[in-house]
């Protein structure tokens, strides 16, 4: 009989130390999966303040341009980030795929197609106001000739 609560009272410590392994290892498995979260929420967070910082810029000049050139890179590099952190939690065998997964693989593509096309939109901008610009130059011209050929009738 004393044998037999020996035993019972080993295999509840036994048993209690198993289950505090198990309950530490799902511990860490949260406290990763939170690091994350909050890695890949950042990076969406910076690329949403340089997709704002990209709806300032109203001209159409070079030094903007270039400014808007390196919030778009900035933009793709978090982008890269997010899909780096994707790839390693893809990787891991111990992680099984979830929806949130899934919803931030879809959020890095709609990034991508955001940024081409701020960055399409920016160049159109550009290519537009020189073209308004040449124009404006060759109406000029035109009209310096018209007013010369007048004066030596």
């Amino acid at each position: 009989m004393i044998l037999f609560v020996l035993i019972c009272v080993a295999c509840f410590f036994t048993t209690g130390r198993h289950e505090m392994n198990l309950l530490t290892q799902q511990s860490r498995q949260y406290e990763k999966m939170g690091y994350y979260r909050e890695e890949v929420t950042h990076h969406f967070d910076d690329a949403l303040v340089k997709f704002n910082a990209l709806t300032q810029y109203v001209n159409a000049d070079a030094q903007e341009l270039s400014n808007q050139a390196l919030l778009i890179n900035g933009i793709q590099a978090d982008n890269n980030k997010v899909r780096g952190l994707l790839d390693e939690r893809r990787a891991d065998p111990n992680l099984a795929p979830t929806a949130s997964q899934e919803f931030y693989e879809k959020m890095t593509r709609n990034v991508i197609i955001l940024a081409s096309i701020k960055d399409s939109l920016s160049q159109t901008r550009y290519q537009s106001a020189s073209l308004r610009e040449q124009l404006d130059a060759c109406s000029r011209t035109s009209q310096k000739a018209i007013n010369d050929l007048n004066r030596l009738h």
